[in-house]
């Protein structure tokens, strides 16, 4: 297109940039960063606004290899950023976790004269709250302190993503002393922030607090979501209350307000958990009827009970199903099947699906190599657990504090003490943090069976 016109006329450099947003606007993003590239050679330069359209298109499709290439190749050829492309490229780094280059372009901002606002600290408090990692809200907090230390204003999604991090790390005290901040900064709570402080208390099994916020949203005049009943019907089915969660379908009728598959699956789930499974099934048929179709969710429920009950022919006949909707089994999937076999005895199948999964997928994550290994223990053959952790370590999942937990109670109920003692040293030493679940097998399985560990400074 460039070399056609260039036949014809003077280039102006306007045709860089409606060339970018044309070809962005029509999804063609591959030749949108054609036109960039082809520009320098016509000695042209876009502006910085169609780079960011471009950017933000590239960021959105998921493109974000792309969108770093694109940002250095501006920063080479001296195309000024402004705020708006950081915020972008930030964005894009935080959501793949690259939390540490998106913290080090806050210096590239100031070297070229930007300064960050508050959505770039938004966006970085956010990835470090989605993070997952310990301490992860440590951060999150350091980088509240420097909005305030830069005399920038904290806005409500500020407070809502520290919020819901905390609530999600299960720090609900953290959680509410941030909404008093909130409040004392003059940002009245919205819906969002209550539905994440109702999850929290749910998860941290405080229905009865989540039930007083609820009345306390609507006094204030805040509405509650489908998100706020399906979080309230979550604690009651969690404390095996499903016939008061599912008297809060009416509730929702009334409100005007939908249930979703989430709606149904939590009150399905809560039933199998029961092991009523008739009852799982009534509702199932509720859920069709309404024009909700079961996804994989509804399915892992409905395998998880019948496992749950040894009812196993069941289950198969519910992976039959799936098979013929074309439902595609997950990893939760596989795990509920692993566990259910591993708790039969039969490590070998057990084993047979994670060799499925390796295969075909889905991938296998550490819940479904620690209940393995579990397994293996459990049948005493602790030759084939750390056989498996091997092959986990090669597929680039190194041990975490479940699996030392599992090998070690293994060992020691094979009567290895000091390989036992071994691995937990190994433990240590890569600075992982004892748990309950460590502190309960060192004295059970160790201490009480009259062997002393040798990890002086450790444990207190």
């Amino acid at each position: 297109m460039l070399a056609k016109t260039r036949n014809r006329c003077p280039l102006n450099p306007a045709i860089v940039d409606i060339l970018i947003v044309v070809y962005g606007q029509n999804d063609m993003l591959a030749e949108a960063v054609e036109a960039i590239n082809r520009s320098q050679f016509y000695e042209l330069s876009p502006s910085i606004i169609s780079c960011n359209v471009l950017l933000d298109a590239l960021v959105k499709t998921r493109q974000t290899e792309m969108a770093r290439k694109v940002y250095w190749a501006l920063i080479r050829r001296r195309i000024t950023p402004n705020v708006n492309t950081f915020n972008i490229v930030i964005h894009a780094l935080s959501k793949e976790g690259k939390l540490q280059k998106a913290t080090d372009l806050l210096t590239d901002m100031q070297s070229w004269g930007c300064s960050p606002n508050a959505i770039t600290y938004n966006t970085l408090i956010d990835g470090h709250c989605k993070k997952g990692i310990i301490g992860k809200m440590y951060k999150a907090k350091e980088l509240l302190n420097e909005i305030l230390a830069k005399g920038l204003f904290p806005t409500q999604v500020t407070y809502n993503t520290l919020i819901d991090g905390y609530c999600k790390e299960g720090d609900g005290a953290a959680a509410f002393k941030m909404l008093e901040k909130m409040k004392e900064n003059g940002i009245l709570p919205n819906v969002v922030t209550y539905n994440a402080l109702i999850c929290g208390l749910c998860n941290e099994d405080k229905t009865e607090e989540a039930f007083n916020l609820h009345g306390e949203m609507q006094e204030k005049g805040v509405v509650p979501s489908i998100i706020t009943y399906n979080s309230l019907i979550n604690g009651l089915c969690k404390n095996g209350q499903t016939i008061k969660g599912e008297e809060l379908l009416d509730e929702i009728t009334r409100k005007g307000l939908v249930p979703n598959s989430v709606t149904y699956n939590t009150l399905i789930d809560g039933y199998c958990k029961k092991g009523e499974m008739q009852e799982a099934f009534r509702l199932l048929g509720c859920m069709i009827k309404k024009g909700i179709h079961a996804n994989v969710s509804t399915y892992n429920a409905l395998i998880n009970g019948f496992c749950k009950i040894g009812k196993m022919k069941e289950t198969e006949k519910l992976l039959d199903e799936m098979a013929e909707k074309n439902v595609k089994a997950d990893v939760i999937t596989y795990n509920i099947l692993i566990s259910a076999l591993c708790q039969q005895g039969r490590t070998p199948k057990a084993n047979k699906l994670l060799n499925e999964m390796l295969e075909v997928g889905p991938a296998p994550n550490y819940v479904t190599y620690n209940t393995l290994m579990n397994g293996f223990c459990e049948e005493d053959d602790i030759k084939s657990a750390l056989r498996l952790r091997k092959e986990m370590a090669k597929r680039g999942r190194w041990a975490n504090i479940a699996t030392y937990n599992v090998l070690i109670k293994g060992l020691c109920r094979k009567g290895k003490m000091q390989d036992a003692n071994e691995l937990l040293n190994e433990m240590l030493e890569k600075g992982m943090t004892p748990n309950h679940v460590t502190y309960n097998v060192v004295r059970e399985e160790m201490i009480e069976k009259g062997f002393v560990p040798d990890i002086e400074g450790h444990f207190t």
